[in-house]
């Protein structure tokens, strides 16, 4: 099986949550749900009106209109942020998060672009009130799979993601060492205008 680091893996799982259309309000376990989005998303990617390179503007922008759905920013950015998230006021979180789900929607979208066939298998989860860890694995044609978990959180019927993790790598444990290391150095405003900079330097 060809080597595919672990930053592929995640940025092509997050790509396929991204990629989920909008459910329902139901109640279920969270690895129901989270199945239920995935082969939900696997047939988008296998619709024959989204192939090719002339659908790629449109796959996008199909993708990024539920992405709110599906990934709970706010949580994500608070994890992120860690205790600096307590220091700033709804004005100045809401900034963050708005620029860092735009960051991981530009980048990782083009996750998408690079789809093969694989898939994205649920095998169970645990539960812990309103908090999930939900396993998986990402099974490629060519060799075994590759264990995942989302980290999810209720979000009154529905189960959100916030995290995914591979192979002791967390995305979102990953950004926080980057902002913690800035954060000591930088002041806020200075880390916010580096974090602008990096969206604008993405292709939508």
């Amino acid at each position: 099986m060809p080597r595919v680091s672990t930053t592929v893996i995640i940025g092509f799982s997050l790509g396929l949550l991204l990629g989920a259309p909008p459910l329902p309000a139901f109640a279920g376990p969270a690895a129901e749900q989270l199945a239920s989005q995935i082969d939900r998303v696997l047939a988008v990617l296998g619709d024959p009106e989204f192939k090719g390179d002339a659908q790629l503007g449109p796959r996008r922008q199909a993708v990024r209109r539920v992405t709110d759905e599906l990934i709970d920013w706010d949580e994500m950015g608070r994890r992120t942020l860690g205790a600096h998230w307590q220091t700033l006021g709804e004005g100045e979180r809401r900034a963050f998060v708005t620029l860092f789900s735009e960051l991981l929607n530009r980048a990782y979208l083009k996750s998408l672009d690079r789809y093969e066939g694989e898939k994205i298998v649920v095998t169970g989860d645990a539960v812990d009130g309103d908090r999930a860890v939900v396993q998986a694995k990402v099974v490629k044609t060519d060799g075994p799979g590759m264990p995942l978990d989302f980290a999810m959180v209720r979000d009154g019927e529905r189960w959100r993601v916030w995290d995914i993790r591979m192979m002791g790598t967390s995305m979102v444990g990953g950004y926080k060492a980057q902002f913690t290391r800035l954060l000591q150095t930088e002041s806020y405003d200075s880390v916010l205008r580096r974090l602008r900079e990096r969206v604008d330097a993405l292709q939508p």
